[in-house]
């Protein structure tokens, strides 16, 4: 027996029930909603080639939502060119037609560009479910998202290519980057080569008030390599400014430092912001040329990359928080010391500081500064081959008599709860333009959770960063066809005993071919007739056909009279809709 669907036609009345949705699933990867999902086009053969604004994700429970997704084109450049300086060389970035990185020469979703969207955002799976509207048909990617920690769980979000209706951020936007350069324009007013005197204990040099707003955060942007404030806004309300500076050294101390790097020669790659995300990439440390780090600000969460390239010779870095005295009542904890400190200016037992002036505290997993404001959980992960090679920490609360060097010029000479990563090694050369080199790469992942963190909470997060979520395109039978109708032409008038052949057209909105196609009319017995069924053998995914139906009126009909027009299929389900034709005497 052949399965048939009536699929009725648009002209504005009122349609019979749709068929009932899917079981409803919840939303969201549990546990895991501040973490990206990151693809890139090679994933998503059906996406390549499209515009990037026509790329758009859907997730399903017990219906279709869009949500948002952003493509971020890469391409291989020129660090030289990017730094505005010679002896560069070639590597893959984000692109930026407002830097000197440019646009992506291909302007198209290509094999090499990312598309990022929320694991938050992903849904059930909907196999059986025709495409949503907007969509082009036959372009469906079903990404399958899974937990390593939780195996068991099944989540999925769809990418489709929009026929341009749709807008990719859904009317949502995670995150907000403002770049404001104080002298205008990046390509034109920016000051590559940096101030003299690098090593004066003064502001940045290309000064900013950039920021980067979400709802879980605030961070202001000074210039290149340096963050001067953080607001938690994960809270009742938002917090003050608990951050004196995000801070780098080489060897302790101030003759190289963020400040520094700051005020010396560089540019940036990209600046970019999106529904999903924002990318900040810059270039340039002093010495370490093409020395690079790339932030990427999430609704919850920010990663951010340095890939060091310098010289032989630097052989201890450190990046830590310097907080500021909002941040006194805080609890610093770390995996070493789980049972933690209360953050206030005065030494505590609870982490000990190690004698000497260049020695590092233990390794850890992980890092957390928590209390009624909100909480920050930091990991760090570092990928490198140098010799020598030795990881470590850096914990010092030490108010207004810090034993370590304190860089001004932007930030103040005291120490709260100042933490973060430390390392040592040979101090091989890790840049390519010198010659043989070594690779070190810092992989630093910052959580803002909810206020009175545990450890427990802490772990938990470092185990996520180590178990990462796992996402695949999967091959998935397109959904079935789904025909619709509409007039086209004028309303029509029917005359008693007279005859009409009203037009429609018949479209397959599904993602499969239609096939035995039938178009009928059906007209209450006294009222009048209609005449035989138009018939088409194959309607392909996104194909229309138009066809006339003839509509006869008694010799007793009454205005109105009401027709029934249906579309049946043998793979399609069934719908219809009521219509009306006046009868003008």
């Amino acid at each position: 027996m052949r399965a048939r669907a009536l699929i009725c036609i648009a002209l504005g009345l009122t349609a019979a029930a749709a068929p009932a949705p899917a079981a409803s699933a919840a939303t969201g990867v549990p546990g895991r909603g501040s973490d990206p999902v990151v693809l890139v086009g090679a994933d998503a053969p059906s996406l390549l080639g499209a515009a990037p604004g026509r790329v758009v994700a859907f997730s399903y429970d017990g219906g279709w939502e869009q949500v948002p997704v952003q493509v971020d084109e890469r391409a291989v450049v020129d660090y030289g060119v990017v730094r505005q300086q010679g002896n560069g060389f070639d590597h893959e970035a984000y692109a930026d037609p407002g830097t000197f990185a440019g646009a992506d020469p291909d302007p198209t979703l290509d094999g090499g560009d990312e598309i990022a969207f929320m694991a938050k955002d992903a849904g059930a799976p909907a196999a059986d479910r025709p495409d949503p509207a907007g969509v082009e048909p036959g372009t469906r990617a079903r990404v399958e998202i899974s937990d390593p920690l939780d195996p068991e769980a099944d989540h999925v979000v769809y990418l489709f290519r929009s026929d341009g209706s749709l807008d990719p951020a859904a009317g949502r936007s995670y995150v907000d980057y403002d770049f404001a350069l104080d002298s205008g324009a990046y390509k034109s007013t920016y000051d590559f080569n940096g101030v003299p005197n690098v090593e004066a204990d003064a502001p940045p040099a290309n000064p900013e008030g950039s920021t980067v707003t979400t709802p879980a955060y605030t961070q202001s942007l000074l210039s290149r390599w340096v963050t001067d404030g953080l607001t938690l806004r994960t809270g009742a309300a938002p917090s003050a400014d608990i951050l004196d500076g995000d801070k780098a050294q080489v060897g302790r101390g101030c003759l190289r430092s963020e400040l520094t790097f700051s005020r010396g020669g560089g540019g940036f790659i990209a600046n970019v912001s999106g529904p999903v995300r924002a990318i900040r990439s810059q270039i340039g440390a002093n010495s370490g040329t093409y020395t690079q780090r790339d932030d990427v600000f999430y609704e919850r969460r920010q990663d951010t990359f340095t890939h060091l390239r310098v010289h032989a010779g630097i052989s201890q870095i450190s990046q830590f928080r310097d907080y500021s005295a909002n941040a006194i009542g805080m609890t610093y904890r770390n995996s070493a010391y789980p049972a933690g400190v209360t953050i206030d200016g005065v030494p505590d037992a609870g982490i000990p500081v190690p004698p000497g002036s260049t020695a590092m505290q233990p390794a850890v997993d992980w890092e957390q500064v928590t209390g009624a404001a909100g909480s920050i959980v930091t990991t760090t992960r570092i990928d490198t081959n140098l010799p020598g090679y030795t990881p470590g920490s850096f914990y010092r609360d030490q108010g207004a008599s810090p034993t370590f060097g304190q860089c001004g010029g932007y930030a103040d000479y005291l120490s709260y709860g100042t933490s973060g990563n430390e390392l040592r090694s040979s101090g091989a050369n890790t840049d390519p333009t010198l010659g043989s080199a070594y690779r070190l790469s810092a992989a630093r992942t910052t959580f803002f959770d909810p206020p009175n963190g545990s450890a427990a909470d802490a772990g938990r997060r470092a185990d996520q960063v180590d178990a990462p979520l796992e996402a695949a395109v999967v091959a998935e039978e397109p959904g079935p066809p789904l025909l619709r109708l509409r007039p086209t032409g004028r309303k029509r008038r029917i005359e008693p005993g007279g005859r009409i052949r009203t037009r429609l057209l018949v479209r397959n909105r599904g993602a499969t071919t239609a096939t035995g196609v039938e178009v009928c009319a059906r007209v209450p017995e006294r009222a009048g007739s209609a005449g035989r069924c138009r018939s088409i053998d194959a309607l392909r995914a996104g194909a229309s056909k138009r066809v006339g139906l003839v509509i006869v009126a008694s010799g007793q009909a009454r205005s109105p009279i009401r027709v029934t027009y249906r579309v049946t299929a043998e793979n399609a389900e069934r719908d219809r809709l009521a219509v009306t034709i006046r009868v003008e005497r």
